[in-house]
C-alpha cells in the first residue's frame, strides 16, 4: 500500500470518526432537549390543571381536534392503586387507534417526573406521577413517539450529510495528497532513471520554502556531487589505461634492445671487439634510458601523493642563472639571453625550481634545430614571479599546443626516443609547478618559435599540523590537462 493511500485512507477514517461523534452527540442532545421539553409541558399542565380522574368527558384542555374531525389525545392519563392495579385510564393517541398504554406495575408510590415503557411495542412516556388519596395515584404521561422520530429523521439527515461530507473529503484529500506528492513521484522517477544509468536526471524544481523544494535542493546537489564522482573515476581509469599502455609501450623497446643484445652475446654471437663494446655501450646507453624513465615516473607518482616541499627563500634570479650556464655546457651551440627584471624572490623548493627552468631549457635542445637562440626572462607580476622560455625555433604544431603538458606525449609520433624523450619531461615541470601553487602554459609567438611562461607564487601557503607545528600546504597534483596521462 502506497503512502498516498494510507495518508487518503487515515484522513477519511478520522473524518468518518468526527463525523460520527458529532451524529451521535447531535442525536443525544436534540432527544435531551425534546424530552425536556415534554417534561416542562408536563409539569406545568400538572400546575395549571391537577386532576384527580380520568375522564372520556374532559374538556379542551386535555384533548385535540384534528382538522379531519377526529379527537386526539396527547396524554395518556390513569388512575393506580397501590398494588399497580390501574382502576381507570385514557390512552393518547386517537379514539379509534389508540396508543397502547404506559406500564405502571411498578410505580409504586413515587412521584415526579418518570420513564416509563408502554405494555406492549417499543414506545416510551415520560409520566407526571402525582399522588392523590391514600395509595392513589394519578399518572399523566406523554408518548415520545414523537420524540423518537425527531431524532431518527435527524440521524438520518446527520448520515446522508455525513456521506456526502466524507465523500467530498476523501476526494479533496485525494486531490490535494496526489498535489502534494507530485514531486516525491518526480523524485522517484528521476531515482529509477538514475539507477538505470542516466546520471544527468535532476529532481524538477520545487518552492524551496517547503520541505520537499529543500529535499529536491539537496538532492539535486547530491546528484551533481555524484556524476561529477563518477565522471571523475571514469577520466581517472582512463588516464590510468593510458599511462599503462605509454609506460608498458615506453619500457619495452629498451628491455627489448638489452634482452636481444644479452641474447646475442649468451650465442656467441660478439666475436669481434668491436660488436662487443658496441652492445655493451647499447645495453648501457638502454639501461641508463630506461632508469631515467623510471626515475621520471616516480618524481611524478611522489607530486601526486603530495610530497613535501623543501621551502625556503628562494632568489630565481640565482636558479634562472644556474640554469643557463648548465645550458651553456651541455649545449654550447646555442645561446641563452638572461634578463632580470627587479627582485624576483619566492617560496619554494629551490632544487624543483631549478629542475623547472632546466627542463624547459632542455625541451628547447630537444624540438630546435641546432643554433636556435633562447630567451630566458624572469620578473615579478603582482602576487608572483613569470619564468619566460621562448626560442626562435619552429614552433609547436597548433593541434599539439593543448597536449605539451600529457604525459608520454610527443608533437611528432615519428620522433625517435632517442632524440625525442621519454615524453615526461614537461607534465613534470607541470607537477613541480602545481605543487608551487603555480602555472604553467604554452604558446606560439607571432614572428615563429615556442614561448613557455611560468607563473610561481612569492609566498607559499603556511599550515599548522594537529601536533601545532607549522608544515608547508603542499596540494597533490591534479594535472588541469587529463588528457593522455595519470594524476598520480
Amino acid at each position: 500500500m502506497t503512502l498516498r493511500v494510507k495518508l487518503v485512507i487515515s484522513v477519511t477514517v478520522l473524518l468518518f470518526i468526527v463525523i460520527g461523534a458529532i451524529g451521535l452527540v447531535a442525536s443525544r442532545s436534540i432527544r435531551s432537549i425534546l424530552v425536556s421539553q415534554t417534561d416542562r409541558n408536563l409539569t406545568n399542565l400538572a400546575d395549571r390543571n391537577p386532576r384527580s380522574e380520568p375522564s372520556p368527558d374532559s374538556d379542551d384542555r386535555d384533548g385535540q381536534q384534528t382538522p379531519s374531525g377526529q379527537f386526539f389525545r396527547p396524554y395518556a392519563e390513569l388512575l393506580v392503586a397501590s398494588d399497580g392495579t390501574v382502576l381507570l385510564s385514557e390512552p393518547s393517541g386517537f379514539l379509534d387507534e389508540p396508543d397502547p398504554l404506559p406500564d405502571v406495575s411498578d410505580i409504586g408510590g413515587s412521584g415526579g417526573i418518570v420513564t416509563l415503557s408502554a405494555v406492549e411495542g417499543q414506545l416510551e412516556y415520560r409520566a407526571y406521577v402525582e399522588l392523590v388519596a391514600d395509595g392513589i395515584v394519578f399518572v399523566r404521561a406523554a408518548p415520545l413517539n414523537d420524540v423518537a422520530t425527531a431524532t431518527k429523521e435527524l440521524a438520518g439527515s446527520l448520515l446522508v450529510g455525513g456521506l456526502v461530507v466524507l465523500l467530498i473529503g476523501g476526494g479533496i484529500t485525494w486531490w490535494m495528497v496526489g498535489r502534494t506528492f507530485a514531486p516525491v513521484d518526480e523524485m522517484v522517477e528521476t531515482a529509477e532513471a538514475i539507477a538505470n544509468g542516466d546520471l544527468t536526471r535532476r529532481v524538477p524544481e520545487a518552492d524551496p520554502a517547503t520541505e520537499l523544494g529543500r529535499l529536491g535542493e539537496s538532492l539535486n546537489r547530491m546528484l551533481g556531487n555524484i556524476e561529477e564522482s563518477v565522471e571523475s573515476e571514469r577520466e581517472a581509469r582512463e588516464r590510468m589505461r593510458v599511462f599503462v599502455a605509454d609506460a608498458s609501450h615506453e619500457l619495452r623497446t629498451p628491455l627489448t634492445a638489452i634482452a636481444g643484445y644479452s641474447e646475442l652475446h649468451r650465442r656467441g654471437g660478439l666475436s669481434m671487439p668491436d660488436d662487443e663494446e658496441r652492445a655493451w655501450s647499447r645495453i648501457e646507453s638502454e639501461s641508463r634510458r630506461m632508469k631515467n624513465l623510471v626515475d621520471d615516473l616516480l618524481t611524478l607518482a611522489r607530486f601526486g601523493q603530495g610530497i613535501p616541499l623543501q621551502l625556503s627563500e628562494v632568489d630565481v634570479e640565482i636558479v634562472v642563472q644556474n640554469a643557463a650556464a648548465d645550458q651553456a655546457v651541455s649545449d654550447p651551440e646555442r645561446t641563452v639571453a638572461v634578463t632580470i627584471e627587479g627582485p624576483v624572490v619566492v617560496t619554494g623548493d629551490e632544487e624543483r625550481l631549478h629542475q623547472v627552468v632546466s627542463s624547459l631549457l632542455s625541451n628547447v635542445s630537444v624540438h630546435t634545430p641546432p643554433g636556435t637562440s633562447v630567451e630566458l626572462r624572469a620578473r615579478s607580476v603582482g602576487d608572483g614571479v613569470e619564468i619566460v622560455v621562448a626560442d626562435d625555433g619552429p614552433g609547436i604544431p597548433p593541434e599539439a599546443v593543448d597536449h605539451v603538458f600529457d604525459r608520454f606525449y610527443r608533437a611528432d609520433p615519428s620522433r625517435s626516443r632517442k632524440s625525442g624523450g621519454s615524453g615526461l619531461g614537461l607534465a613534470i615541470v607541470d607537477a613541480i609547478v602545481a605543487s608551487h601553487g603555480g602555472t604553467v602554459s604554452a604558446t606560439n609567438r607571432q614572428q615563429g618559435g615556442a614561448t613557455f611562461r611560468v607563473v610561481i607564487p612569492k609566498r607559499h601557503v603556511q599550515r599548522s599540523d594537529q601536533d601545532g607545528s607549522n608544515a608547508q600546504e603542499t596540494p597533490s597534483f591534479v594535472s588541469a590537462r587529463p588528457k593522455g596521462g595519470l594524476s598520480l
